[in-house]
């Protein structure tokens, strides 16, 4: 799967991840927004957030083992797999490569306009 449809699975078919999917997604983001906040942090909102975005589950976590990257191909690759005729893929109508996003009107490969 190429990285432009995979990044474009990844971030517009959310509807279709499932639960570890979700979690890993959220514990990835929550860990980014952290940064480098010491775990013992007791302010209540610090609390609030490790609780909404962070996850102790093995299989999430096991998602992102092999970095960020990997799961967000990992997690478009089975999304296509189980839900391709789902999917409603924003494609150039002349060179049928994904658009940039699902309201694109102009290709970002051939430059071809369909507004």
């Amino acid at each position: 799967m190429e990285n432009e449809l995979a990044d474009y699975i990844f971030n517009y078919c959310y509807q279709f991840y499932n639960d570890k999917e979700r979690k890993a997604k959220d514990h990835h983001f929550g860990q980014f927004k952290m940064g480098h906040r010491p775990d013992d942090d007791p302010s209540e909102g610090v609390k609030k957030f490790r609780a909404r975005f962070l996850t102790n589950d093995p299989e999430a976590l096991e998602l992102l083992r092999d970095g960020y990257q990997k799961f967000i191909m990992n997690t478009a690759e089975r999304i296509y797999r189980d839900h391709s005729a789902e999917l409603e893929l924003n494609l150039c109508p002349k060179c049928h490569k994904i658009a940039r996003t699902p309201q694109a009107k102009q290709c970002r490969f051939c430059a071809h306009d369909w507004h």
